[in-house]
């Protein structure tokens, strides 16, 4: 089937040899850097996108979409850009890095480079070898979704009062992280919502439980976020499980620190690791697969290829090995565009500014209502924490229409519900339904 842009134009049809920047990824590194281009790249046949994808699904709100608090058409954004847009997409996987010959390998052919910018992304860490069939992982809307059916259809059984096997309305989430943790509260809130609205009892009492292998939560982070979300997941009802990695599992359960775990929704959020792409890199990498770069974020001996996002390894000199986080990320893209510009006008080496993180503090939503924040170094939780959250990420989304969209949904929760979660009928086998506008 032929591919199109936006204008009409056949996406493959007039494939460029190349291009003086060659971008790979158009998530929150790449993204940041395309929009934030030079007027020198932002000429006709400067600076060439390749993306296998048409949409960015806007990955840190995904839990919410799981539990139908914001619909997914407010989380995506067409990736091909505007007839005016300044620069080009190629619709097309990228497959390896030939660095002699300063060429990029694609599905559609190879693609010749002056600069490449590399932020391809992450990909999930699957479950152990054995497990993964027994477990659904969570790093993508189409993720969101599957987990908002399942939940959905549970729900309903529940309260029909079906066959319902031990551990029905339970789900155990297998990784306390950041992402874990606020998956655990919004779907404990999920079910204080749904008790709340149904006039039937369901068959047993929902349960959430959040495994996690170590003696923290969120271990990255200040232990204030652990303290906290400990206290705000134990008020939701969440059963929180320190110290137990999971050992064994089949379709009614999981074993987990000696102990057996009947659960019918089973969720593997245990991290993430870098893209093949950048996997597949020389030099030296991390237990994730991040490729260690300068400080000009480039690749050791490579000066003319750049590394950024979920895919680099950022040694600071103050606040060591930067995290592959969203912060790091928005502040990568800008940087690299202005340091391409300053190499193009022929500025010397070492008169190029190393990159520098300016370290806004990190924000942790504890359901819908809650959350934990440091920004700038201020610990706060709470209400206030929730409304910091909330105004940061309709800040990062890439358009005005998604902030729009989301803030509606988070306005409108009250009045037309959750989406995909219909009380008065039967679930459909897609476990959703639309929402209205």
């Amino acid at each position: 089937m032929t591919e199109t842009t936006e204008d009409g134009q056949d996406s493959n049809a007039a494939q460029p040899a190349g291009a003086r920047v060659v971008a790979v990824g158009a998530g929150f590194a790449g993204g940041s850097f395309l929009r934030n281009l030079p007027p020198a790249l932002q000429r006709p046949g400067e600076t060439l996108l390749v993306e296998r994808g048409e949409e960015y699904a806007f990955i840190p709100l995904i839990h919410e979409v799981a539990v139908g608090r914001v619909h997914p058409d407010s989380v995506r954004t067409p990736i091909t850009p505007a007839t005016d847009a300044s620069y080009k997409v190629l619709r097309a996987e990228a497959t390896g890095v030939d660095l002699q010959n300063n060429t990029l390998g694609t599905s559609s052919g190879p693609i010749k480079y002056s600069y490449l910018v590399l932020a391809p992304g992450s990909i999930v860490v699957p479950p152990p070898e054995g497990l993964s069939e027994y477990f659904q992982t969570f790093w993508s809307l189409a993720d969101a979704l599957e987990l908002r059916g399942a939940l959905n259809r549970a729900w309903h059984a529940a309260l029909s009062r079906e066959a319902l096997p031990s551990g029905g309305l339970t789900v155990a989430i297998v990784g306390g992280g950041a992402t874990g943790v606020e998956l655990a509260a919004e779907i404990a809130a999920l079910f204080d919502y749904l008790r709340k609205r149904t006039t039937r009892i369901p068959a047993e009492k929902p349960r959430v439980v959040l495994l996690e292998a170590t003696d923290r939560l969120m271990s990255w982070l200040d232990p204030y976020f652990h303290e906290v979300a400990v206290e705000e997941l134990t008020r939701l009802g969440v059963e929180i499980r320190l110290n137990s990695p999971v050992t064994d599992a089949d379709a009614e359960g999981v074993e987990a620190g000696n102990e057996r775990l009947p659960a019918a929704t089973r969720v593997w959020d245990t991290g993430i690791r870098a893209n093949p792409l950048v996997r597949d890199l020389p030099g030296k990498h991390d237990e994730a697969g991040r490729v260690s770069v300068s400080e000009h974020l480039t690749l050791p001996g490579h000066p003319e290829v750049y590394v950024l996002g979920d895919g680099c390894v950022y040694e600071h000199p103050r606040l060591g090995p930067l995290p592959p986080t969203a912060s790091v990320a928005v502040q990568q893209g800008p940087y690299v565009a202005r340091d391409v510009e300053r190499r193009l006008r022929g500025v010397p080496d070492e008169r190029r500014r190393p990159f520098e993180f300016f370290n806004r503090g990190y924000a942790v939503s504890l359901g819908p209502e809650s959350g934990v924040a440091d920004p700038l170094g201020v610990k706060i939780k709470g209400r206030a924490a929730q409304a910091l959250y909330r105004s940061v990420f309709l800040y990062y989304m890439k358009s005005s229409r998604g902030r729009l969209l989301t803030g509606a949904d988070w306005a409108m929760e009250q009045t037309l519900g959750r989406v995909g979660f219909d009380l008065d009928r039967q679930p459909s086998s897609a476990g959703h339904r639309q929402k209205a506008r």
